[in-house]
């Protein structure tokens, strides 16, 4: 039925009187009722028909172990008998009595044994050579296969004096391996099962049928008298299952006039291969039988439901006239709730089921009044969170116990929450805002900025207080750095500007020195103080344009040896006590980059490599192309660098333990600054302490490495780190 339908039989429904509405609902739930019935009825018969294939599966499956336990059994007697022949070779006499000895009784099931020689020919059989067992052995075409593959064999399903028999053979071994004869049996199969499968088929269905099909797909055995040595009623069921060595389950084709008295009709057949064999064997019964239930099913649930039917109309008749009424009253008190009226009583009237409805809606009616002031208390609760989840939110009720937390406040505070709200004291003395430092689950202490707003109720009454958290670590950590920076950069600013006003001082003084050279060294010493100033300024500049995002740099292909050797010799222009050497091979390609901001890194690194060297100290700078692109490394014997301040190294205003520890001038700026080149020119730049050094020696001091790109690709022709063309400053 569509959704139009639906609404257009709801409308007409709605048209009718109350009673004949019940009743025709009544009757559309028995329409329904009686469906689901019906789709039980046909689960039930479906579960029927699946309990029987899966007793025909597991009475297959447990014949089929049955039959490869007795099939293994006289394979493992033959193969201790072929032992024993082998044994016996060298003496017919002694292997002619042995066999005559275990066979002398053979048993029902064993129609009879028999030796071949290494030729194919027949050593020995029970029945002299010359009698049936003999003319069936000869008979069967692949009894001597044993003889060239060293395997056991099972035959297919041959005659054998009016009755169905198989072949099961071992190769008899001499002791170099190779095959001297066959021992074998005619065993009859029927022996076995004949009676179980019998059983077994008439006991799970009335059509129930079995059969045990050999390689060929001929019957070995049925349960059905007079179909054996022939073919299997379901050649189309059992090939595939047979060639594949497979389990099955399935509807065959329709019985052909192999069986008359199945002819045209399916089976559902069970079908489990042996192990020991090349046989399988098939249960099942008549399609039309399995359904049987299913139409049982039906017919009775026709009858069933005309009679409920009947009744239920009746009833219905009865049941409506008392109901009507109050359901009519109770429909007005209904409508008046829907408006908002929710003071005004609900009459109990009607009887029985009815009254006990008027009394529930009228129960409904006062928890409903409860649960609309709590609601709006829910309400102002929750808006306080919503308009407060960029942050971590905390709520608590008017004793100050925690009633919800966000997401963020978790993550935030962890299991410390109550940690970060305390003993607040009285609520009108809490809301505003404070701050405070808290220890986290990990051990870091972290500063909070912490808001508080109330909580009111429908009568504007405090009821709890809204807590938003917010992580002012980070904030804090710039404000403290800032204020290092700026102490910083005032005792940097404060020495050149010392040096520029006591000589210009000097130089004013009346009695102020007439010697060119003393005045011409007091001007030096100003000027050079100005290009530190300049310098002070430029770093100042260019860390501003970093962290903008406005650097410009001019890449153009450039050598870089020569930056190396201006930025060593600007570094030894200042009269350091240091030793340089410089190992970049003049046979580098040329690298992208601009070429006054490169030198101007390497000088960074130099400087900040002399103030953490001991006078005297080795200083070395090196190149070498790796992976598509040059690296760098500027490398000295100082104090090192602690490992867990490696990551934070080219940060901003960042300086060591070591430099401030040991009052080690700076400002942070130096590898903040040549970070920011670097990365500019698409490379890299990082460090590693204790490095390895350049010489023969322990690891020690810092090494601080960066990477330039090539101006063009670039095959090396020849080792660049041991080219003997290297450009050396010292």
């Amino acid at each position: 039925m569509s959704a139009g339908d639906g609404h257009g039989l709801g409308h007409r429904l709605s048209g009718l009187a109350l009673r004949w509405r019940i009743g025709a609902l009544v009757l559309l739930g028995l329409a329904v009722i009686f469906t689901l019935f019906g789709l039980l009825g046909s689960t039930l018969a479906q579960d029927g028909r699946e309990r029987t294939i899966r007793q025909w599966s597991s009475l297959t499956a447990s014949t089929a172990r049955f039959i490869d336990s007795e099939i293994e059994a006289q394979f493992d007697q033959l193969t201790a008998l072929s032992a024993r022949v082998r044994a016996t070779n060298a003496d017919p006499t002694r292997r002619t009595q042995l066999l005559e000895d275990t066979f002398i009784q053979p048993g029902p099931l064993i129609a009879g044994a028999f030796l071949l020689d290494a030729s194919g020919a027949i050593a020995w059989s029970e029945d002299g050579g010359s009698g049936a067992l003999a003319d069936f052995v000869r008979a069967e075409p692949h009894v001597r296969d044993p003889l060239a593959s060293g395997q056991r064999y099972v035959s297919a399903a041959e005659g054998l004096g009016g009755r169905t028999a198989v072949v099961l053979a071992v190769p008899v071994s001499s002791g170099a391996g190779r095959s001297t004869g066959v021992l074998g049996i005619a065993i009859w199969p029927d022996e076995w099962i004949v009676e179980d499968l019998v059983a077994g088929a008439r006991g799970v269905a009335n059509t129930g049928h079995a059969e045990l099909i050999d390689q060929a797909g001929n019957v070995i055995v049925s349960s059905e008298p007079g179909h054996g040595l022939g073919p299997g009623e379901h050649p189309d069921f059992y090939g595939p299952l047979l060639a594949h060595h497979a389990v099955g389950v399935g509807l065959t084709a329709p019985v052909g006039p192999i069986d008359p008295a199945d002819q045209g009709q399916r089976h559902e057949m069970a079908f489990v291969p042996l192990h020991s064999a090349p046989w399988g064997i098939a249960l099942g019964g008549t399609e039309a039988e399995l359904a049987a239930d299913g139409s049982q099913w039906r017919e009775q649930l026709v009858r069933f439901g005309g009679l409920t039917l009947v009744l239920a109309l009746l009833l219905v008749w009865l049941t409506t006239r008392s109901v009507a009424r109050p359901i009519r009253a109770l429909t007005a008190a209904s409508r008046s709730i829907a408006a908002g009226d929710l003071s005004t009583p609900i009459p109990h009237d009607g009887e029985g089921e009815v009254r006990e409805l008027a009394e529930a809606f009228d129960h409904m009616r006062g928890e409903l009044r409860t649960a609309l002031s709590a609601l709006a208390l829910e309400e102002s609760r929750y808006e306080g969170i919503v308009t407060s989840m960029t942050d971590a939110v905390v709520t608590t009720d008017a004793e100050l116990r925690i009633t919800a937390i966000n997401p963020a406040a978790a993550r935030l505070t962890g299991s410390r929450v109550t940690d970060v709200l305390g003993d607040l004291g009285p609520l009108t003395d809490v809301i505003g805002v404070s701050k405070d430092v808290i220890r986290m689950p990990d051990g870091r202490d972290v500063t909070m900025a912490i808001t508080r707003s109330a909580i009111r109720d429908a009568h504007g009454q405090l009821a709890g207080i809204v807590h938003v958290l917010r992580d002012i670590s980070a904030e804090e950590e710039v404000a403290r750095l800032k204020d290092e920076f700026l102490s910083t950069v005032s005792h940097e600013l404060r020495t050149p500007l010392g040096f520029i006003m006591g000589y210009g001082t000097t130089l004013l003084l009346p009695d102020a020195p007439d010697d060119k050279a003393e005045t011409r060294r007091c001007v030096q010493v100003m000027v050079d103080a100005s290009k530190e100033l300049q310098e002070l300024v430029d770093n100042l500049l260019d860390m501003t344009k970093i962290g903008a995002g406005s650097l410009s740099v001019t890449p153009e292909p450039v050598r870089l040896d020569g930056l190396v050797r201006s930025a060593v010799e600007r570094i030894q222009i200042r009269g350091e006590a240091h030793r340089f050497d410089a190992s970049v091979p003049r046979s580098l390609p040329p690298v992208l980059a601009d070429a006054h901001r490169i030198e101007q890194v390497l000088y960074n690194l130099l400087d900040n490599a002399i103030k953490y060297s001991p006078d005297g100290g080795h200083i070395h700078v090196g190149a070498v192309v790796s992976e598509g692109e040059i690296v760098v490394s500027v490398i000295d014997e100082g104090l090192g660098i602690p490992a867990d301040e490696l990551p934070s190294l080219f940060e901003r205003f960042y300086r060591g333990t070591g430099a401030r520890s040991r009052g080690i001038g700076g400002t942070g700026l130096g590898l903040a600054i040549c970070r920011g080149i670097v990365v500019a020119h698409g490379g890299r730049i990082w460090a590693e302490s204790p490095a390895p050094d350049h010489r023969s020696g322990p690891r020690r001091g810092t090494a601080i490495r960066f990477t330039l790109p090539l101006a063009q690709p670039w095959t090396a022709g020849r080792n660049a780190l041991h080219d003997p063309e290297i450009a050396v400053a010292r």
